[in-house]
């Protein structure tokens, strides 16, 4: 049977500044719009390089697996390398996949028996804060929550002053992005003093992770591992952007789907009661273990639903090396290609009513053969999150302790809207009620 690719308009172009204007104001509805507009593949053409929107499945397949050699990471990621270093995000061809490698056994599933306990500790400290009715800013709190689990998984410890350096740093860097994605010397950029503050910030959590005595916890933890290599594979600069990797990458993307996970439950009270009633019969009172995770059928539901409608990735972009062919589409080296979660995940030929929070929709897709790459929220190929497993299971973990106590109330009547940048984040916090459960 021969899959059924939208070709209707595919070689219509789009002009390069209308292009570039939409996407400056409106990323989402703009690729959305050229996937209804030109069909599966949506050619841009621009000044110096050509862009490609590649809308189905088998295409993003094609680069995130098939043809994964032939694409490095896209001139946006390439110039992120200002903060993070030369790491395992910006790493390339053999070097990534040796990097890649050396630091794998941190995130093997049986490594999970060591990490929950901490994510159910830190939860389970975080939460015993709260007041009944109490106003919580789920953006903030998620944000603060899930770096204290990094810390300590990762690194063994939580140094004072840590979480609100981080977290301070990670928001200028967020608001300042687009200056790193001018191609500026970084002399220039230095002249920023926010920015260079928050460098300077991020360095000196950095340093403290890697000089903390108290940090060796187990054989292959992230930072035995590093320390380790510290005179073998990793050069010096290589072990600091590492750090710096998993400190921002470790949790600022699972601290949104968390805010996004309650800010669609806070709406949605027919699945929260649904969600606190398998919780409520799995744990009872105690706190969650990895047996306990696989127990959740309808809690991983509710994960990969908010991972679908709004996942922190809504967007991949990789730069051809090579002239290649996709879908009958010639793409010359050089150009750029895009790969879009949040539109294939959005598609009503995958997912019936796309915009509806359905979590329920997981049993039935599973079982009729999605197509593989119609959702990928952590990427795919060997360019995979790394952390993947981790950041489902401490999803799942913080999901059912919090509602196995707790009420999630909406603080605004609507949901949050989305507003894409480096990542997925919320135009405004999300906020909600909590209200203390009697179980």
């Amino acid at each position: 049977m021969e899959t059924d690719y939208s070709f209707a308009k595919t070689h219509q172009e789009t002009s390069a500044l209308e292009f570039m204007w939409r996407m400056f104001h409106s990323p989402l509805d703009t690729l959305s719009e050229l996937a209804r507009e030109h069909g599966d593949i949506a050619h841009v053409k621009m000044p110096k390089r050509d862009f490609y929107i590649l809308n189905h499945p088998d295409f993003i397949e094609q680069v995130l697996v098939k043809q994964q050699g032939n694409f490095v990471k896209g001139p946006s990621l390439q110039r992120a390398r200002i903060i993070l270093g030369e790491g395992l995000l910006t790493s390339e061809g053999e070097e990534h996949l040796a990097q890649r490698r050396a630091l794998q056994p941190a995130f093997h599933r049986h490594r999970m028996e060591e990490y929950l306990p901490l994510m159910n500790e830190n939860t389970y400290a975080h939460m015993s804060q709260w007041t009944h009715r109490q106003d919580i800013n789920f953006s903030e709190e998620m944000m603060r929550l899930t770096l204290d689990i990094a810390l300590w998984s990762f690194f063994g410890s939580s140094p004072k002053g840590a979480v609100e350096r981080v977290s301070e740093s990670m928001k200028t860097l967020i608001r300042l992005f687009p200056l790193a994605q001018l191609p500026l010397p970084e002399a220039t950029r230095s002249l920023f003093p926010k920015f260079k503050q928050a460098k300077t910030d991020l360095d000196l959590v950095t340093q403290m992770l890697l000089a903390d005595s108290q940090s060796v916890h187990a054989k292959n933890a992230l930072v035995n591992i590093l320390k380790e290599n510290s005179k073998g594979q990793f050069t010096d600069e290589q072990i600091h952007a590492h750090t710096l990797t998993f400190l921002l990458a470790g949790h600022e993307t699972t601290a949104l789907l968390l805010a996004w996970c309650w800010d669609m439950l806070a709406h949605n009270p027919m699945v929260q009661g649904k969600l606190q009633a398998e919780v409520d019969a799995v744990l009872n009172d105690r706190f969650p273990t990895s047996e306990d995770i696989n127990n959740l059928p309808y809690t991983r539901n509710i994960v990969k639903e908010t991972l679908r409608m709004r996942p922190p990735a809504w967007a991949i972009g990789r730069q051809a090396l090579n002239d290649c062919v996709i879908g009958g589409q010639e793409i010359k080296a050089g150009s750029v290609v895009i790969v879009s979660q949040w539109v294939t995940q959005h598609d009503p030929r995958f997912y019936d009513e796309p915009h509806q929070f359905r979590p329920e929709r997981w049993d039935d897709l599973e079982m009729h053969s999605l197509p593989r790459y119609a959702f990928f929220p952590f990427g795919g190929g060997n360019r995979i999150c790394i952390g993947e497993h981790f950041a489902m299971t401490e999803a799942i973990a913080v999901l059912a302790m919090i509602s196995r106590r707790w009420n999630i109330l909406p603080g605004d009547p609507s949901p949050a809207e989305p507003n894409p940048s480096v990542t997925l984040r919320p135009y405004k916090a999300v906020k909600g009620i909590v209200q203390r459960r009697i179980v």
